[in-house]
């Protein structure tokens, strides 16, 4: 992975792999057993390393809380797929009439 240091690419794969075995990111514990890691402080850091870089982000207040970046839920994966069959447009022509919408509300409070 360009920009990433070897452990930050493998702890990257071993969240993906979880990620894609049962939805469910691994725990620190989890990635330090993977990795062969003894500190989960180490793998705080190799997470915060990568949400920078913006391979992960964050989702506060839920235990396990990241995701890929520029990942979609499986869940929101079928409602997109239902919007672009119901509404005949392409995923970026959601997106931006999406982004429209938003900034159109957020102008009018």
């Amino acid at each position: 992975m360009m920009g990433l240091t070897q452990r930050q690419a493998d702890c990257l794969r071993v969240i993906r792999e979880r990620l894609a075995q049962s939805g469910v990111p691994p725990t620190y514990d989890e990635i330090c057993l993977q990795l062969g890691v003894a500190s989960k402080s180490t793998v705080a850091r190799l997470v915060d390393a990568l949400v920078e870089r913006g391979h992960l982000r964050r989702m506060p207040h839920l235990a396990r809380g990241l995701a890929l970046a520029g990942e979609f839920s499986a869940k929101a994966e079928a409602g997109l797929s239902r919007l672009q069959e119901r509404m005949g447009c392409s995923r970026a022509e959601l997106v931006r009439r999406a982004v429209e919408d938003f900034v159109a509300r957020e102008v009018q409070q």
